[in-house]
């Protein structure tokens, strides 16, 4: 059994580059990803490298804020506004989220291709890539990663959000279909994805489908409250450590 808690959306404003190292510090977190394409990437690799975890970040591609990396993709209004920034509106239909024209699909590349040039100039080594609203589960996305993924070796990826119980069959069984086919891009990922959120409900409702034999992965967005107080979204991250965690731990050794 394994558990790995990854902390989202590193380089997205100051803020969340602060609290991603006090998580560090404070043992809150095994690792982070980062979105190479937001303002405060670069402070970020400096936070990195001068806290030592520059061997714990990855990256997190991101195709719904910011800024494009490439000029093809901001002017398709699929993808970008007016201004040239991404909107996030592709990622908001079912359509665009299973098909992409060759135009589109080859803009995607592009930037994914940029967004992986650029983490590789950073000089980070541990190639394990997530997304931004997992976009890289959307097809034409995943599509463009595993061409990718002959070039650039990732060493882990992860899996599409699975650790809840619930949803639809159709997505059910998209999920579990991406989740096969991923696995074809990198040997090495976890069996189980969520929240803290997900973890808890799980944990209350079915932790009878918990193996110790799986490998999980826990996301978290490290930010501050209006106390300044260290939370993942609204939840305290003293609380998260201290209650599902020591929770999951304690199940799985009965």
């Amino acid at each position: 059994m394994s558990m790995i808690i990854n902390a989202d959306d590193f380089g997205k404003s100051k803020e969340v580059n602060s609290a991603i190292v006090e998580a560090f510090d404070k043992g809150f977190i095994h690792r982070t990803t980062l979105m190479v394409n937001m303002p405060y990437a670069d402070e970020a690799v400096k936070l990195a490298e001068k806290s030592g975890f520059a061997d714990k970040v990855g990256l997190h591609l991101n195709l719904t804020e910011g800024e494009p990396l490439t000029d093809g993709i901001k002017s398709n209004p699929l993808f970008c506004d007016e201004n040239g920034h991404f909107h996030a509106l592709f990622h908001m239909t079912v359509k665009h989220r299973l098909y992409m024209n060759r135009k589109a699909a080859g803009q995607v590349y592009d930037e994914l291709k940029a967004q992986l040039e650029k983490y590789r100039e950073y000089g980070f080594c541990l190639w394990h890539i997530d997304s931004h609203h997992h976009v890289h589960t959307d097809y034409p996305v995943y599509k463009a990663l595993k061409k990718l993924s002959r070039e650039y070796r990732f060493s882990s990826v992860r899996i599409s959000r699975n650790l809840y119980f619930g949803g639809n069959l159709l997505m059910r069984l998209y999920k579990w279909c991406y989740n096969c086919a991923v696995r074809g891009i990198c040997e090495e990922t976890t069996d189980l994805f969520g929240s803290y959120q997900d973890l808890k409900a799980v944990l209350e409702e079915h932790s009878a489908c918990l193996s110790i034999k799986e490998r999980l992965e826990i996301m978290v967005h490290p930010m501050y409250d209006a106390n300044g107080v260290l939370v993942d979204v609204e939840v305290p991250m003293e609380e998260e450590k201290r209650d599902a965690f020591f929770d999951y731990y304690s199940m799985l050794k009965q």
